[in-house]
């Protein structure tokens, strides 16, 4: 094992840990999956009112029309869980997000993606039990079919504070899902503090990556 290892390792775990400090604090203020049971929904049963909308500022492409397809899906999702979140700032409004979007996610069941296709977690290319040490979960990840052995087309990173996504982190998430440098990690970004409004880039992350 390289030297380093175990100091990445320790860095994921406290992300771990202050991510279910997190979920702790959402169930204390009374919402379950991010939403409040008192919260609006509209005509099509879809939660609404109180958020913004998002301004999509950059979109990068892969050049795969199914994989394009899925980075419009689940920013009309995104868009959808901002608009119906209370404008904030923050390591709990990203968490609230994170936690919108994943719901929304398993309800929509969408082809390629399904239930669990959604914050899986994962060690050297095999499926964990989330929050395991020393595991890595993704986003959002594309398959194609429908079982947890068809293979890896796309993984999503969904980013709602200032840092970006690392090549240290796009390279464990490779390493994780057991995946090459042909499956693009296409990190969606969300830049937002108290204003209504939201602004989002796409961006593409195919083959090596420096360090």
């Amino acid at each position: 094992m390289r030297a380093h290892e175990p100091d990445v390792i320790l860095a994921y775990s406290l992300a771990q840990l202050r991510l279910s400090l997190a979920f702790v604090a959402l169930e204390l203020l009374d919402i379950k999956a991010g939403f409040r049971p008192d919260q609006p929904r509209g005509c099509d049963g879809r939660w609404c009112g109180e958020g913004g909308s998002l301004t999509v500022i950059r979109k990068d492409r892969t050049g795969d029309p199914r994989i394009d397809a899925k980075t419009d899906e689940i920013l009309d999702v995104l868009n959808e869980v901002v608009g119906s979140t209370e404008p904030g700032e923050g390591f709990l409004y990203g968490t609230q997000i994170h936690a919108r979007l994943a719901a929304r996610l398993r309800e929509l069941d969408l082809p390629g993606i399904g239930r669990h296709g959604v914050e899986q977690s994962f060690v050297a290319g095999d499926i964990a039990c989330h929050g395991l040490s020393g595991s890595i979960r993704t986003d959002v990840l594309l398959r194609d079919g429908r079982t947890s052995a068809a293979p890896i087309r796309a993984i999503w990173d969904i980013k709602t504070g200032e840092t970006g996504l690392s090549p240290r982190r796009i390279r464990a998430l490779r390493a994780g899902a057991g995946v090459g440098d042909s499956v693009p990690i296409i990190e969606i970004h969300l830049l937002r503090g108290i204003s209504v409004k939201g602004r989002v880039s796409v961006t593409v992350a195919i083959g090596v990556v420096a360090a």
